[in-house]
């Protein structure tokens, strides 16, 4: 074989994450193909490549730059993939009850979940811009699939519609930010585009070129004021998947940004640090107010996520190597919790096509109290009241920034008071409260609680990812 196609090891290794799960997203297309009968494999197939690659991630990858400096590999790499690897795991426990019960084929739903999962990854490693667009392309389009996955449903083709037509918009931003980029700059790589943006004499194009970008990834974080397709596209995509789609696409856009900031403006240029506390000001503001107003718990979770998403850029409005410990730990934080939300609402909730309306959870903490119980520490960890995870995510957030969680508090104890306090109003019926769903909720409850009871071992590897940068 010629020495020009020949992938050196190292580089191999450090891909095998990425590797293992899109070989096992095709292993499944091929069962449910040929072997109809391995239906209920395919979950336990898919959770087992997740775990695979987590390992891989975490205990066998090498660290520093491959393929030519494409992709990097460093603590901060593997913690956002940790919590990538995490959200996918937990949404694949909830999918099996849902795909039953909603009578839905599920090969290639698990295959675009890990190929959503593949992109995520190798979205938040890319140092290059083109390297960057095409793992977003990958994980855009097995996005949009999924979000429509429900064809019998309108409102899950309308989900789908309204995601996919915004984001077309969104990716032709990105692409035409890169192209500005590269006229101006004469290079892709992020690391070679400090130096000349670093300069202060920077052409209105090369501006331009960065603001598309930022509003591109701004979109996939639903930001405001790049947040409409949230609450529509969460309210009809399957709500195991959305557990997946409110977390690991921000994870990694968060990534691409701290990259951008580190990179691209490493004199912290109050230009765009303004920049960076408008849009966590606006995001905080109007997710928190337009929540209050929801009667649809998944409106409102999309609303709340629209929240966090500005929570979580206050680290980011100055970078430095304090900026590292909150990010990981709230993107952790907001992984557990919304995944746990999801999943119960997943589970109580049989007729995905109508309105999940919060009020007809009255009652139900008592009748369903294990998921009762999940719902509640997930919503109050939403809320960062400790002692969970959620609270010292915020806590370490708001040691850099001064605000209040008062409108948070009021959004989440409005469920908690509905499950516990107010009479049933109507009964339960076409439920599949299936094992790996009710799993999927007490891991995600009992990790943002033991995370958020017992930090200490988190918060000290965290640290030295912060003294890593």
């Amino acid at each position: 074989m010629s020495e020009i196609y020949r992938i050196p090891s190292a580089d191999l290794a450090a891909l095998m994450p990425e590797l293992i799960l899109s070989g096992t997203g095709v292993l499944i297309l091929l069962l449910d193909a040929f072997l109809p009968r391995a239906q209920r494999l395919l979950a336990p197939l898919s959770a087992a490549g997740t775990l695979y690659a987590g390992w891989h991630l975490v205990g066998a990858a090498p660290s520093g730059l491959s393929f030519g400096g494409l992709l990097e590999s460093s603590l901060l790499t593997v913690a956002i993939g940790c919590v990538v690897l995490i959200s996918t795991f937990l949404a694949i426990l909830a999918s099996a009850g849902y795909l039953r019960r909603e009578r839905l084929g599920g090969g290639e739903y698990y295959a675009l979940l890990l190929w959503c999962a593949t992109g995520v990854l190798l979205m938040g490693r890319a140092t290059e811009l083109l390297t960057l667009f095409v793992a977003l392309e990958l994980l855009s389009i097995c996005l949009y699939s999924l979000a429509g996955y429900h064809r019998q449903l309108s409102v899950g083709t309308e989900a789908a519609i309204k995601y996919f037509l915004l984001g077309a918009f969104v990716s032709a931003f990105v692409l035409y930010g890169i192209a500005l980029l590269y006229g101006e700059t004469g290079s892709t790589r992020i690391s070679e585009l400090g130096p000349y943006l670093a300069t202060g004499d920077v052409s209105a194009l090369a501006v331009l070129g960065l603001l598309l970008l930022i509003c591109g990834f701004a979109f996939k974080m639903s930001l405001a004021p790049f947040h409409a397709w949230a609450p529509d596209t969460y309210q009809g995509a399957p709500s195991p998947f959305v557990a997946f789609l409110s977390v690991a696409p921000k994870a990694a856009s968060a990534v691409v940004l701290v990259r951008l900031l580190a990179l691209v403006m490493p004199d912290g240029s109050a230009t765009w640090s303004d920049l960076i506390a408008l849009l966590a000001v606006l995001s905080m503001a109007v997710g928190n107010l337009v929540a209050l107003a929801q009667r649809d718990i998944k409106r409102m979770l999309a609303y709340s996520g629209i929240a966090h998403m500005g929570y979580l850029l206050v680290p980011l409005v100055v970078l430095g190597p304090g900026s590292y410990e909150p990010l990981v730990v709230y993107l952790l934080a907001y992984a557990l919790m919304n995944a746990g939300a999801f999943t119960v609402v997943s589970l109580l909730y049989a007729q995905p096509g109508e309105q999940h309306l919060i009020s007809e959870l009255a009652g139900w903490g008592y009748r369903f109290p294990l998921l009762g119980v999940c719902l509640t520490i997930c919503m109050l960890s939403l809320g960062g009241i400790p002692p969970t995870l959620g609270f010292i995510g915020k806590y370490l957030i708001f040691v850099q920034a001064i605000d209040s969680g008062q409108l948070a508090l009021a959004l989440v104890m409005r469920v908690v008071y509905t499950l516990y306090m107010r009479p049933e109003v109507r009964e339960p019926s076409g439920l599949l409260l299936d094992y790996p769903g009710r799993i999927a909720a007490v891991l995600a409850a009992f990790g943002t609680l033991a995370l958020g009871t017992l930090p200490g071992p988190l918060l000290d590897w965290v640290k030295r990812l912060g003294s890593a940068y």
